[in-house]
């Protein structure tokens, strides 16, 4: 008994170790302006090619890393993480949780919903 209640104290220090240095390396990133997006379609080459990396589409201000819902004026609902945005071809561009680039025109958009913001932790 006694060494499960070692066992289970361990375990709690060291997922709380695990959070506290995920979120002091999330810190240190955005400090210094990086974004990590987990995907292998997401190039530096796409990145290049994207105007915007902080931008406001109507009254809601995005930033590369967010995670948002998308709900098109085909009825159909996506959801991703912002990338970017093409000024030239007025697209935004995210990447899905299938490891898809989608690039989607801003006047397919009907409405637009923040799930998460990149760097909010709480």
């Amino acid at each position: 008994m006694e060494i499960l209640i070692i066992l289970t104290e361990i375990a709690l220090f060291v997922s709380i170790f695990g959070y506290l240095f995920s979120v002091v390396k999330e810190g240190l990133n955005i400090v210094n302006e990086r974004v990590q997006i987990d995907s292998k379609k997401v190039t530096q080459q796409i990145v290049d090619d994207l105007d915007y990396k902080v931008f406001k589409l109507g009254s809601t201000k995005l930033m590369i890393g967010d995670e948002i819902k998308i709900y098109l004026r085909n009825k159909e609902l996506v959801r991703g993480i912002v990338v970017g945005a093409k000024k030239r071809t007025n697209e935004l561009c995210i990447v899905t949780k299938k490891d898809e680039v989608l690039e989607l025109k801003i006047a397919s958009i009907k409405k637009l919903k923040v799930i998460t913001k990149y760097g909010k932790l709480f």
